[in-house]
């Protein structure tokens, strides 16, 4: 709900709620806000509860940590001047919506879906707004080929890209005044630092759950950490990848949500558990339809997993005159199946996507795949 914020479509916190305190409690769900865990004691098994200047010890059966991530701020010189604006919260959103009423430009530093959506609500708000991606635009879920096409294609509708390279200085005195790419000086009081999350760990690492090399909190295939009865999921915990079974840090919302319909019922005495999750993510940009499954070059990169990058043609049967889609990939390991798979599309993409959903989620064998396309 936070680009819909910035953009104007909600206006309140109370607006993205999905349930209501009334709602929870037909549940038997109490809501404790506002309020902080301070600490989980895995002996006793209680839970510390400060509520402003009240204390209160809470016993658990079963708990589940979520405590989400927190917004990386990069090393810039000047990055703690007011009006440098980050977006994992709604009253850092509240912030940026607040900046933005006067302002006439912006910078935006990130790569991925929502930093691009931010930009382009702001764009729609009649600001001139700069993108900062340091390499390439969605580096962990497109190819080199197809970041380069909606580099040329977001451009082209307004939004002025800063390459390669990060801004290497925030000036002004107490508020942001303008920032410098490549020796160029771009004027601006607001700068949206999107560069990416690490997972909030600080709860969970106190009390000796043990976290895993990604430096989030190491689980199972039941989503259970190190210690018995305590759960984790979401943007702080890792999660098995389907493709290679490995355990890898992936904050992707549809994830968070797969593994927490899991802890929750294990916590409540079940016995689920996964084999892995697939990531699917699909977002539209400035008018372009974007889809990423699975792994891409460089994910797979990341989990030293070895892959064969493929162009993927509209098919034969497909009204060629409406130019049934922009670009597309696949990705196929080495037994030749699919296991990862790009498109971009102006509209009607989701009917070819839902296909190399399909293809990877039964890592189906690339032939037998481009025969069904077709």
């Amino acid at each position: 709900a936070i680009p819909a914020l910035i953009a104007g479509y909600i206006n309140s916190a109370e607006e993205a709620k999905i349930f209501t305190e009334q709602s929870l409690a037909r549940y038997n769900i109490k809501l404790i806000y506002p309020a902080e865990a301070i600490r989980i004691d895995t002996k006793s098994k209680t839970i510390l509860i400060q509520a402003g200047s009240r204390e209160e010890k809470i016993a658990f059966d079963a708990a589940v940590i979520a405590t989400g991530s927190i917004a990386i701020i990069p090393k810039i010189h000047g990055a703690d001047k007011k009006g440098i604006c980050t977006f994992t919260t709604y009253e850092a959103a509240a912030e940026i919506v607040e900046i933005a009423k006067t302002a006439v430009s912006a910078v935006v530093v990130g790569a991925g879906f929502i930093a691009l959506e931010i930009a382009e609500a702001l764009l729609h708000k009649g600001l001139d707004v700069y993108f900062n991606v340091r390499s390439r635009i969605l580096r962990k879920l497109l190819e080199p080929e197809l970041s380069e096409f909606l580099n040329r294609k977001f451009e082209q509708r307004g939004l002025k890209m800063l390459k390669d390279e990060e801004i290497s200085a925030i000036a002004g005195g107490t508020c942001v005044e303008y920032v410098t790419h490549k020796g160029q000086k771009i004027n601006t009081n607001l700068v949206i630092m999107g560069a990416g999350v690490k997972p909030n760990v600080a709860l969970a690492k106190d009390c000796g759950i043990e976290l895993g090399p990604t430096g989030a909190i190491k689980v199972d295939n039941h989503m259970q950490t190190s210690v018995a009865d305590i759960y984790a999921v979401g943007d702080c915990a890792e999660s098995p990848d389907l493709g290679s079974g490995r355990f890898v840090y992936m904050p992707v919302g549809s994830i968070g949500a797969s593994a927490g319909r899991i802890a929750g019922a294990n916590a409540a005495g079940a016995n689920k558990e996964t084999r892995g999750f697939l990531r699917a993510q699909a977002d539209e940009i400035l008018g372009l339809q974007i889809f990423s499954i699975g792994h891409s070059s460089e994910t797979a990169n990341e989990i030293g997993l070895k892959v064969n990058v493929h162009d993927l043609a509209a098919p034969q049967s497909a009204n060629q005159k409406m130019k049934p889609f922009e670009m597309a990939k696949i990705l196929t390991n080495s037994e030749d199946r699919i296991i990862g798979g790009q498109l971009i599309s102006q509209k009607h993409g989701s009917q070819f996507a839902s296909q190399l959903y399909k293809a990877v989620l039964d890592k189906e064998p690339r032939k037998e795949f481009l025969k069904r396309f077709d």
